[in-house]
């Protein structure tokens, strides 16, 4: 059925007005978002046909380029979707550019807008001064793979120059899971045990989903007593907290 044909109360824009934008399905949002169809279909069938082939993941995921080989998609309309998924990353983020970093939900909450609505897996090192406030963050993406290949040289060389206090590691499981897996755990012990030699802090590696975390320094994962028995590709914890509250 086309917009036209619906009684005016029950069209998309209207119901957004009346209702909210929560009440409104995949397809109304993305119809009103695109505001037209082509002469072959109406713009419900554009939204559907696209929502059918390229689900919200990896449609807010594509390119100017990519968004514009979806038949129906043009220039305007390329643009506008990508303006409308890159506002909402920026409305999430957290209005602070100094922010004290010295727990994992402030962390959780710094690179929130970073990685919630991603379908890939990223790594995002921040490099913090001895107040936990950031000097630098760096995003490394994976895109066209399942992990991220790091330079553990690279990193530790980075923290040098910017003579930083120490390092916050987080990386996102787009399956939601955030428990860490024995690859996690090893290469977190791998460069803490560098990181020390060079007297600098590798202070916490969160695992991160849209809706949670796991922090490394919270699970007492950077005790080097090593109160912990790795079994297969688990962990099993046997150990005790050995750190809790701030950083500090």
């Amino acid at each position: 059925m086309k917009v036209k044909d619906l009684i005016e109360n029950d069209r998309p824009r209207e119901r957004l007005i009346r209702e909210g934008s929560s009440a409104l399905s995949d397809v109304e949002l993305l119809a009103i978002l695109i505001g037209s169809g082509t002469k072959a279909k109406d713009v419900f069938m554009l939204a559907s046909e696209i929502l059918k082939n390229t689900s919200i993941q990896e449609l807010k995921n594509l390119s100017y380029q990519k968004l514009c080989e979806i038949k129906g998609i043009k220039k305007a309309k390329a643009s506008l979707l990508m303006a409308c998924f890159e506002l909402a990353k920026r409305s999430c983020r957290v209005d602070d550019s100094k922010p004290t970093l010295d727990t994992p939900d402030k962390i959780y909450s710094y690179i929130y807008s970073d990685v919630y609505l991603l379908s890939y897996e990223i790594v995002i090192t921040i490099y913090v001064d001895c107040k936990l406030h950031p000097i630098k963050k760096k995003i490394y993406t994976s895109e066209g793979s399942h992990s991220v290949s790091l330079s553990t040289k690279g990193i530790l060389g980075e923290a040098l120059e910017l003579k930083a206090y120490g390092i916050l590691l987080i990386h996102n499981h787009p399956s939601g899971e955030v428990e860490p897996s024995y690859e996690d755990i090893d290469s977190t012990f791998h460069l803490c045990s560098l990181a020390k030699e060079l007297e600098i802090q590798i202070l916490d590696h969160l695992i991160v989903s849209g809706k949670t975390f796991f922090s490394f320094f919270e699970n007492g994962l950077l005790n080097e007593s090593e109160e912990y028995s790795r079994i297969g590709e688990n962990y099993e914890k046997d150990f005790q907290v050995v750190k809790s509250g701030s950083y500090h």
